[in-house]
């Protein structure tokens, strides 16, 4: 039998199934192999006969049942094929198909679950993005957490990721923010100047002011400040491990260059722009979105959403093939219509596509934390890891679908229990290594050539060994679907079979060959473990 993995086998399968309906005359079907949500009903099923029985007007279970009669399978991994209502045809596999498996998992250490199925895409990931106003709280920490998984599962697949943050270091809020700081440095001279209305305050604007006021000669207060506290955010993000390729800067990059300019001049030459109540605006509504928007106002500066646009249009000039952006939870309104200007300006608006990062409600002690940026009242990323640290905080974030709300619970991710999530499968990493070191008291040894892997042969052995198969596809669906908390649920399936396994099957009292294979199977599950929690930003501990 040749060497197997999860990709070579469903594709071998997919093959065999599309020469099994060639006789129906119909080659518009896509064939998919899918792993069944019930394990009982084996350990592959293609639904195709499903998707063929409109067009051929026969009962999907009558076209199964024909479709398995053409099926040749000459590999030698399938043991069993069956036809179940209404249509799906389930297939077995051979039980050497998962011990090669395990087998590959132990040689290939590190790599294992890394593929090359997204070799020669090209992505630009955006996130965390947060105006340099202020130090980041909880939703861009959602949000840190959310982008550098994804870009550890796309790069996992042989995507060609880059990581960049988009500093908006121009336009009202910039001028604001100086107005503030200024405020600021007169309070601390005694006088009662305030934040201007939509202003920044907080201690931290109190902070800012002593430095600023020792600096000489002054420098332009709001993009002193900026830089500044754009200087606090990066060093969060290196304490949270999350690392960007580039920081792109609105004002440096886009307003000193011209490009927005540039890029109005474009819009206006395309006929895509009209003059209104002495603004100038974009014609979006005719690509999709519910209304135009304005893209130079009537004082003659360039509106947010002008620069926005010639961003967007950057990241296609780059190269890039697909553009990935997570926004926070007041952006929904903005995704139609920057899909809307792509297209009217002629660029690949399909191949762009938002992830909005929803709110986050912190409790402690049961009760929702208050927040707001602007009063300055809001708990900061370096609040939430100094309380909980960074394997619960990046765990947390990224074991719920990125559209629902969050509720994080503080005094659950400090426990050192199995109600704690995170710490329950770094729980189950932490007694494999525990029972290597006992193992090798007694002069076992975990070997990795040569195992029996025959003695493997229980339920829950093979629960495992079938986890271990499908983990590479795990990370690459995770990836291609941009939803790290799939990555999350496999491995709190791992963790609980893991334990199970660890319940039932005697280790260090087995027989010697017994004994081997069993380590063995522990040791894969350790790895897979490993490296799926790396993928996510956590650690991996030896002990708990």
């Amino acid at each position: 039998m040749q060497p197997l993995d999860i990709f070579k086998i469903q594709n071998i399968l997919s093959d065999a199934f599309t020469l099994a309906i060639e006789p129906f005359g119909i080659q518009t079907v896509e064939v998919n192999i899918e792993r069944p949500k019930d394990k009982t009903h084996g350990d592959f099923s293609c639904p195709v006969a499903m998707l063929l029985a409109k067009k051929l007007k026969k009962q999907p279970l009558l076209i199964a049942q024909e479709i398995v009669k053409n099926l040749k399978l000459d590999s030698g991994f399938i043991t069993n094929v069956e036809v179940a209502a209404p249509g799906f045809i389930n297939l077995k596999l051979h039980p050497q198909a998962f011990y090669q498996t395990l087998q590959r998992t132990l040689e290939e250490n590190e790599a294992y679950g890394k593929s090359v199925q997204g070799k020669g895409e090209k992505v630009l990931l955006e996130f965390v993005s947060a105006n340099p106003t202020g130090p980041l709280n909880i939703v861009s920490a959602r949000a840190a957490a959310l982008g550098e998984s994804i870009a550890n599962l796309l790069l996992a697949s042989g995507t060609d990721i880059r990581r960049e943050y988009y500093v908006n270091d121009a336009g009202v809020q910039a001028r604001l923010f100086g107005q503030s700081l200024i405020a600021a440095c007169d309070r601390i001279h005694g006088k009662n100047t305030q934040a201007p209305e939509g202003g920044y305050q907080g201690a931290y604007m109190d902070d800012l002011a002593i430095d600023y006021v020792k600096v000489s000669p002054a420098p332009d207060p709001g993009e002193w400040g900026m830089n500044q506290v754009l200087q606090w955010q990066k060093e969060s993000l290196r304490r949270y491990d999350v690392h960007f390729d580039s920081w792109y800067s609105e004002k440096k990059l886009l307003h000193d260059t011209g490009l927005v300019k540039e890029t109005v001049e474009q819009l206006k030459n395309m006929n895509l722009t009209y003059e209104k109540d002495g603004a100038l605006w974009i014609k979006v509504s005719e690509f999709g979105a519910p209304k135009d928007e304005v893209l130079v106002k009537s004082d003659g500066y360039p509106a947010y959403f002008a620069a926005d646009i010639a961003y967007h249009i950057q990241k296609f000039k780059r190269g890039f093939h697909k553009i990935v952006d997570i926004w926070g939870p007041d952006h929904h309104g903005h995704i139609i219509r920057m899909k809307a200007a792509l297209q009217a300006a002629g660029y690949p608006y399909e191949q762009f596509s938002v992830i909005i990062a929803q709110q986050v409600n912190l409790l402690e002690e049961g009760e929702k934390v208050k927040m707001s940026k602007r009063e300055g009242k809001f708990v900061t990323m370096d609040e939430l890891l100094d309380q909980v640290g960074k394997d619960a905080a990046r765990f947390f974030f990224v074991m719920r679908s990125a559209n629902t709300h969050l509720d994080f619970d503080i005094e659950v991710a400090k426990k050192q229990t199995e109600e704690n999530p995170v710490f329950y499968i770094q729980y189950a990493h932490a007694r494999i290594c525990s029972l290597l070191k006992k193992c090798a008291d007694n002069n076992l040894q975990p070997a990795t050539q040569a195992i029996d892997f025959e003695h493997l042969q229980d339920a829950e052995s093979f629960l495992l060994l079938k986890e271990i198969m499908e983990y590479p596809q795990w990370v690459l669906e995770s990836g291609k679907a941009l939803e790290p908390h799939r990555l999350v649920i496999y491995l709190q399936s791992l963790a609980a079979n893991f334990h199970l396994f660890y319940a039932k099957q005697r280790i260090l009292d087995a027989p010697a060959d017994v004994a081997r294979a069993r380590l063995a199977l522990a040791l894969g599950v350790k790895t897979v473990i490993r490296n799926a929690l790396g993928l996510l930003g956590v650690s991996a501990p030896d002990q708990m």
